[in-house]
C-alpha cells in the first residue's frame, strides 16, 4: 500500500539524496589535504526533482519519481570563489562543515515529513498514531 503513496516516495528520495550529499562532503573533508583534490557536491535535490520527476506543466510525474528514487544525482565540482591552496586543493573546510549542517536538516526535514504522513495514514486507518 505505501509503494502507491507519492508523498513517502519523495520523502524516501529525499532521505536518498542527503544521505549521497553527506557521503560525498565527508570524502572532501578526508581529502581536505591531498595534492590537487577538487571539492565536490551533489546537485541540489530539488533539481534532480524537477529533471526526473517534473513535468512541463508543474505536476508531478509519478513514473519520473520512480526515476528519481533509481537515479544517480549529478556530482558537480565545488566552485568556491576561493584560490586553491598552494597543493591545488579547492576544500574549504568552513565551507564544507555549512554544507554538511544544511545537509542534516534536509534528512530531518525527510524524515518528519515521512513519519508524518505515516501518522495520517494511521489515523485515517483508526489505529491512531
Amino acid at each position: 500500500m505505501t509503494n502507491d503513496v507519492n508523498i513517502l516516495k519523495l520523502a524516501s528520495a529525499m532521505a536518498r539524496h542527503a544521505t549521497a550529499r553527506h557521503q560525498l562532503l565527508s570524502q572532501n573533508i578526508a581529502n581536505a589535504d591531498t595534492n590537487n583534490y577538487k571539492a565536490k557536491d551533489l546537485e541540489a535535490f530539488s533539481d534532480a526533482f524537477t529533471r526526473m520527476a517534473g513535468r512541463p506543466d508543474g505536476k508531478l510525474d509519478s513514473r519520473g519519481l520512480d526515476r528519481l528514487e533509481a537515479t544517480q544525482y549529478n556530482i558537480e565540482t565545488v566552485s568556491n570563489n576561493d584560490l586553491a591552496s598552494p597543493n591545488g586543493n579547492t576544500v574549504s573546510l568552513e565551507d564544507q562543515m555549512m554544507r554538511s549542517a544544511e545537509t542534516q536538516q534536509q534528512f530531518d526535514a525527510a524524515i518528519t515529513i515521512y513519519k508524518k504522513s505515516i501518522d495520517i495514514l494511521r489515523s485515517t486507518l483508526g489505529r491512531g498514531a
